[in-house]
């Protein structure tokens, strides 16, 4: 072995569990001797006498009134020695962690000085309040802030603090601390940094975290807690905690280091208060405990951290997590604010000049703004009417047709009105309108619901309102009559698609029809099994019927693949681009069940079958700002993901084309979907259409036999 290699294996390694000084008193002859073995036997320890300093401060400090000079203070200080030797006056303190020892006042007058500047923000009395109290403090990713505050300011009598985990590297953009602590258990990590500024603080340890065994001793073992600080990251814990420190009336303030959030609860004035303030009182609190993946946690997580309320960065990297970044960011200036909000709390709480329960945000970028900040981003509104009887009416007076071969009923378009809005659409808009004018039915495109700007060529709404035709075709053949459909029968007048007319020859009914009322979007996930050649061939006769069009079927894994990364990074563009992000969240998505109802269109969550964590996805990505922001990172690859997880599952992808590309044609590659999607249907299989902006008329195929 290298010679430095075996100097570096000699080399020898602080306790990593030892977090308490050794405080000797030379005036005591046990403690002198005791001193003495210690120099005799380490070597290595380093020496630190700043004790005539320390004099100098405590005469300033017992005398405030007196000008002092140079001069003066040095002969104050030696005649508060009364004659005893400098190096017997006070206290040794020996840090084993750095073999350090350190000469310093007893505990009176070292707290006497050491908090003589916090005269009169805290009094001389208020002081021995403070002093008096039991503060606990579980979790210290975030809460060391929170400990050395309180530690400042000496406003505790014991400390108890609690955390399982160890310091990381990755913990120190945000953890007071050095290197050489990195392996270190958290709570010895803090308590170690306390005893190097105070070593007469008393700190308890709870290197184990807080277990159910453990919580009841954690409040009240040695006197029960005056405050709980809650800042750990288990779910079950959050709750357990607040439940027993409910039932000890122990009032509870937590930081969540984003937009200087904290969180009052003060149990110990209003026993019978709900725990979180009643934001998880509609979900099982025995779950908690069993919640070990995000899914199970996010039920509890999302009401007590409230998505609305986050700020833009937190909600950007929310989406980001497990793509771009592993877990929740935080950063040191928060938490650093954290801990100086939660310790003037807790001093307000403990002094009686603060009684309320509640949450308050004191937010920097809300509290200072520049006042030459540049512009936001402009909002995307409609441009377009939305389409009225009197519209289509006066469009309908300029047709100059001949007689139809006999006039439809109104009885005949309802039923046909009635098949046609059950068909697909974009975002579930329906912007189809129908009037019966003269014995024919017209079929209308209102354009506020089913333009878009991104779709100059009106590639959707074409499709969109073949899909409508084909089912008013199926039903009218179910009646008995077959159709002539002339699309867009008055030239530049785009919102008129078609006019229908029922002719005199008998048709007969296609089994279809009967599937028109069944189908729909199943966005639930497959098992990706491999489809008969039987149905795939059936699903391209289906397109076939209409002129022109064709089915093309993809079944091989990767090519699925390479397809979902192509879909996947279209709808991610999707939601960054201002216009598609407002499409989609503001346009399409129904939030609330009031907002379906109120058109009964739209996409509300249930239907888009989303797990929990996409879920809230879903509803953070709402935020434009938010989305902004993934723009400048490059970021949202959250959606690819969804995309690529959708494929796996799939057993097959279906890509339906038309003969060529004017309106007619994509009327007709609308139509050949519509019969794709009810031969499926048919079949028993589950059907989602692809992505928005690039293959409207494609959908993947899962085997799923309806139950």
């Amino acid at each position: 072995m290298n010679n430095w290699l075996e100097a570096l294996s000699g080399a020898s390694a602080a306790d990593p569990e030892c977090f308490r000084p050794v405080i000797y008193r030379p005036s005591d002859p046990i403690d002198r001797a005791k001193l003495e073995d210690l120099l005799r036997h380490n070597r290595c320890i380093t020496r630190h006498d700043q004790l005539h300093a320390q004099l100098r401060e405590l005469v300033k400090a017992l005398q405030p009134a007196v000008k002092w000079d140079h001069a003066m203070l040095d002969e104050a200080a030696m005649a508060h020695l009364n004659g005893q030797d400098l190096s017997l006056y006070g206290a040794w303190v020996h840090y084993p962690w750095s073999n350090r020892l350190v000469h310093v006042l007893d505990e009176l007058e070292f707290a006497m000085v050491r908090t003589d500047r916090n005269r009169n923000k805290i009094t001389r009395e208020e002081q021995a309040v403070l002093n008096t109290k039991r503060v606990g403090v579980i979790g210290l990713s975030v809460d060391q802030s929170v400990s050395l505050a309180l530690a400042m300011e000496r406003s505790f009598g014991e400390l108890r603090i609690a955390d399982f985990d160890t310091l990381d590297l990755s913990n120190l953009n945000r953890i007071r601390s050095g290197v050489h602590h990195l392996g270190v258990n958290k709570v010895v990590n803090t308590a170690r940094e306390i005893a190097e500024m105070d070593p007469y603080l008393k700190v308890t340890a709870f290197t184990e975290g807080i277990t159910d065994s453990n919580l009841e001793a954690f409040l009240t073992e040695g006197g029960k807690l005056d405050l709980l600080i809650e800042e750990c990251d288990s779910v079950a814990v959050k709750i357990k905690a607040r439940l027993a420190a409910k039932a000890h009336r122990i009032p509870v303030v937590m930081d969540t280091s984003d937009r200087g959030l904290i969180d009052v609860e003060r149990f110990d004035l209003e026993p019978e208060r709900p725990i979180l303030h009643g934001l998880v009182n509609h979900l099982d609190l025995n779950l908690a405990a069993k919640a070990r993946t995000n899914e199970e946690k996010l039920p509890f997580v999302v009401p007590i951290i409230g998505l609305d309320t986050m700020s833009t960065r937190m909600k950007a990297s929310m989406l980001e997590i497990e793509s771009t970044v592993g877990t929740w960011p935080q950063l040191a200036s928060s938490v650093v604010l954290g801990g100086a909000l939660v310790a003037e709390i807790h001093r307000r709480i403990a002094l009686g000049q603060f009684s309320s329960s509640g949450r308050w945000y004191v937010d920097p970028e809300d509290l200072i703004s520049d006042t030459f900040s540049p512009e936001a981003r402009a909002a995307v509104t409609e441009t377009s009417t939305p389409l009225n009887c009197s519209t289509m009416r006066a469009i309908a007076s300029r047709l100059q047709f001949t007689a139809a071969p006999r006039e439809i009923t109104s009885v005949e378009a309802q039923a046909m009105v009635e098949a046609a809005i059950m068909a697909p659409s974009a975002g579930n808009l329906q912007p189809w309108r129908f009037l019966l004018s003269d014995g024919r039915l017209l079929a209308f495109h209102d354009g506020s619901l089913g333009d878009s700007a991104l779709d100059a060529g009106r590639l959707i709404p074409s499709i969109d309102m073949g899909t409508a035709l084909e089912n008013i075709r199926l039903r009218a053949a179910s009646l008995g009559f077959g159709i002539e459909v002339q699309p867009y029968p008055i030239a530049g007048v785009n919102s008129l698609v078609a006019s229908i007319v029922a002719t005199n020859t008998a048709t007969t009914p296609d089994p279809l029809a009967d599937c028109i009322p069944l189908r729909c979007t199943n966005r639930r996930k497959g098992d990706a099994r491999s489809m008969d050649p039987g149905a795939l061939a059936e699903l391209r006769v289906a397109a076939n019927a209409v002129m022109g069009c064709d089915a093309h079927l993809i079944t091989d894994r990767d090519a699925l693949m390479r397809m979902a990364e192509v879909i996947g990074e279209a709808e991610r563009i999707r939601v960054l681009n201002p216009i598609g992000h407002y499409e989609l969240f503001e346009k399409e998505m129904r939030w609330s069940d009031a907002e379906l109802n109120a058109n009964h269109d739209g996409l509300d969550m249930p239907s888009m079958e989303l797990k929990l964590t996409e879920e809230v996805g879903f509803r953070v990505a709402r935020d434009r700002k938010a989305m902004d922001l993934l723009a400048d990172w490059d970021g949202a690859r959250g959606f690819m993901k969804m995309t690529r997880d959708n494929f796996r599952s799939a057993s097959g992808l279906v890509l339906v084309s038309a003969a060529g590309s004017n309106s007619a044609d994509l009327l007709n590659a609308g139509r050949a979907v519509q019969r794709v999607w009810l031969r499926a249907t048919a079949m028993g299989l589950a059907a989602h259409p692809c992505s928005a902006p690039l293959a409207r008329a494609s959908c993947a195929i899962w085997w799923w036999p309806w139950i």
